[in-house]
């Protein structure tokens, strides 16, 4: 068989673009990897003989092996990268095919070639038979050529005939090559060619089946309605099964608001099959109180199109009036305000036992029948109230209310601290609080927020003198830590782990040591100089440097160093507290306002206003603010606080 020389450089070419490829992959060229490739690998030649051609493409010089014969003879048995060798074949005398195998080889790397001389015709039967590529026939819409190698044991002739298809012959002998030239279709209707070779009573069928254009087909396989969540998105993700080239891909995205959701770019899908695409959207945050909505039409190049809706909501909102309540021991109703842009399903979790119920919900919020507390002992339980068709790339949103049932407990209020702090405005007696050799501070805290690794948080005390606080670098956020001015003293055994959980603080001293208690168990002691005592007497001033600082509650230095949760009884003395004092019934949650040596004593416990009451003798009230925050250098804050009702114990 002959292969025609524009046949042989399409090879050459498609072999020479494979090895052209953009891969990452480093070799070093001191060593280059042996490679080799024929092209085509085998040829085929009637029994009258003929030629086949193969072209080598190699990374180096490379030789011809195969045993020796009567019949093929190579133009040459060795070469370079993008040599033609030409076999030339004679004829077969012998009524049986000959398959002769040749090996090219290029260092240690082979390839193999194969040529197939077919038998001689039969004297005594009548022989026809055709050879070609398997599925050469088969041309796609722009078509192109089918050859044809005939055997025959006489002269045939070709019947058939289709106006796409123009055959280079329709008669012939053996060993004769019909090459069928094939117009493009311009539609997109697959058509088929038959053709018949005869020969004497022989005669073998000949079919060529040309593709029509396919049309374009574009299927989102992700969810054609999108429901999002206010939140930005960099690289919103719409999966597509096409036939389309991504690079030829767009989109339209129409909506009555402009700009906040974007086309960026189409990717093959990662791991996915040739038609998987993903195309990719950016999209702004929603800081509207509406959703808004985009039809995107994603285009091929002609009429191919998928349409994708995209809703994105606000923020959702579920706001109670308050988020625990305290209830008497009577009979009673229970009605919850509550303002929401969403719907919620309402739950009333485990602990109800049947003496909570919900009854129903109105414009007014919503209702719940409590029973009456008979034997008095507290009960608690939750309300949750949980978002309703949420959207697709966010959790529902979830607010628990606390419900507890007792008799009035010793705390009912507590202060919030999440970026809040109490200070001196003045003081009324700053001598009970200076020269304090002997002394102690303690305070119920409740951590509610997780803070970074190396956060500082601050219980009370003045900054780079005598400051108790949680956390430092290199000292876990949530470990109780007493900063001084010569060194700082902690100890792993102080770590508060558990979030919305109250502990009992204190630390109590003398001229020589620290003792440091929690929930009234003394875990560290150390030793401390305190050769004139502590200071603890010093108002806010006005300004803030490293030399003037201020006695505060819940903050130090600056605004990112709030406690990050709730705090009640706030006290100082001026003695050392003994271990049986700390755990004395219900000192935790009261003690007596003129207790001996109580000069400082702020219940946080208000409920309203800015004010913060000092209780003990002292009278030194201290002043609120909330939302602390840096600005222009200097730390401010708006008047207030956030009080939170809290029945304790």
């Amino acid at each position: 068989m002959k292969i025609s020389k524009m046949f042989l450089f399409a090879a050459a070419a498609l072999a020479l673009c494979g090895a052209c490829d953009d891969s990452d992959d480093k070799v070093n060229p001191s060593t280059p990897e042996d490679k080799i490739s024929v092209s085509p690998t085998e040829g085929v030649v009637g029994s009258k003989g003929g030629e086949v051609s193969a072209m080598v493409t190699s990374s180096g010089a490379w030789t011809l092996e195969g045993a020796e014969n009567a019949y093929v003879t190579p133009s040459v048995a060795e070469g370079k990268d993008g040599d033609i060798v030409a076999f030339t074949v004679k004829a077969n005398d012998k009524e049986e095919d000959q398959i002769f195998t040749y090996t090219f080889a290029c260092g240690k790397k082979t390839a193999p070639f194969k040529i197939t001389l077919k038998k001689k015709a039969s004297e005594t039967e009548e022989q026809l038979e055709l050879f070609y590529a398997e599925e050469s026939n088969i041309l796609p819409r722009e078509g192109g050529k089918v050859t044809v190698l005939v055997t025959s044991s006489g002269e045939w002739t070709l019947e058939g005939s289709a106006d796409f298809v123009h055959p280079s012959a329709t008669s012939g002998e053996d060993g004769a090559e019909v090459v069928f030239e094939v117009d493009p279709n311009e539609t997109e209707q697959e058509r088929t060619a038959d053709y018949v070779f005869k020969m004497g009573s022989k005669q073998v069928a000949f079919q060529i089946v040309e593709k029509g254009e396919t049309a374009e087909s574009i299927e989102i396989t992700s969810k054609t309605e999108m429901r999002l969540a206010y939140t930005a998105e960099e690289r919103l993700a719409v999966t597509l099964s096409t036939n389309v080239n991504y690079r030829d891909l767009t989109a339209e995205v129409v909506s009555e608001t402009e700009g906040w959701l974007a086309y960026t770019i189409a990717r093959p899908t990662e791991g996915g099959a040739e038609t998987d695409v993903t195309a990719y959207f950016s999209m702004a945050q929603n800081d509207d109180e509406t959703p808004r909505e985009a039809t995107v039409t994603i285009r091929g190049v002609k009429n191919g199109a998928a349409v994708l809706k995209v809703t994105q909501f606000p923020q959702p909102k579920i706001e109670p009036e308050k988020l625990a309540y305290f209830l008497g021991v009577d009979a009673q109703t229970l009605d919850i305000p509550v303002v929401a842009n969403v719907a919620y399903d309402v739950t009333v979790g485990e602990g109800a036992d049947g003496w909570f119920t919900y009854d129903n919900a109105d414009e007014s919020g919503l209702h719940f029948s409590v029973e009456a507390l008979g034997d008095g002992a507290a009960r608690s339980c939750e309300v949750v109230l949980t978002e309703k068709d949420a959207p697709d790339n966010a959790e529902p949103l979830t607010v628990g209310i606390k419900i507890s049932q007792k008799t009035q407990g010793l705390i009912e209020c507590v202060a919030d601290m999440r970026r809040a702090r109490c200070y001196f405005p003045y003081l009324r007696n700053a001598d009970a609080l200076n020269g304090l050799k002997n002394g102690a501070m303690e305070a119920l805290v409740n951590i509610q927020e997780t803070r970074v690794s190396g956060s500082l948080s601050t219980i009370m005390g003045i900054e780079g003198k005598f400051l108790l606080r949680l956390g430092d670098v290199g000292v876990p956020w949530n470990q109780i830590q007493l900063a001084m001015q010569s060194s700082n003293r902690t100890d792993a055994k102080l770590e508060l782990s558990e979030r919305d959980r109250w502990y009992h603080v204190a630390v109590t001293w003398n001229d020589t040591f620290a003792y440091f208690y929690v929930d009234g168990e003394l875990l560290y002691q150390t030793g401390i100089s305190n050769y004139s005592g502590f200071n603890l007497g010093v108002a806010y001033g006005g300004y803030e440097n490293d030399y003037n600082r201020a006695f505060w509650i819940g903050y130090a230095y600056n605004a990112d160093r709030f406690f990050p949760g709730y705090m009640s009884e706030v006290r100082i003395w001026n003695r050392t507290l003994t271990e049986e004092e700390i755990n004395a019934e219900n000192h935790f949650y009261s003690v007596p306002a003129d207790s001996e040596g109580l000069v400082g004593y702020w219940k946080l416990n208000d409920g309203k206003g800015q004010i913060v009451k000092d209780y003990s003798t002292s009278g030194n009230n201290m002043l609120g603010e909330i939302n602390v925050r840096s600005s222009g250098g200097q730390q401010i804050g708006d008047k207030g606080m956030n009080w939170v009702e809290m029945s304790l114990p």
